[in-house]
């Protein structure tokens, strides 16, 4: 895949930017768990493990990008 490095640019910033906003949301998922109710903790963990898979894999992306242009 060619990416410019404008492109690669984005995605690495993306990928960053997800990585601390859905790292921050770990918070929520852990004061859920310790009040014992029981749906939320998880819907948010998937939620946050799928957001992080997201941004590390843009991150990946970004990185590959700027390394090839």
């Amino acid at each position: 895949m060619k990416l410019s490095r404008r492109n690669a640019t984005i995605l690495l910033t993306i990928g960053i930017y997800m990585l601390l906003t859905w790292g921050t949301r770990v918070f929520t998922f852990l004061t859920e768990f310790r009040a014992g109710t029981l749906v939320a903790p998880g819907i948010h963990f998937s939620l946050v493990v799928i957001g992080l898979s997201i941004g590390v894999y843009l991150a990946y992306l970004g990185i590959r990008g700027r390394r090839a242009s």
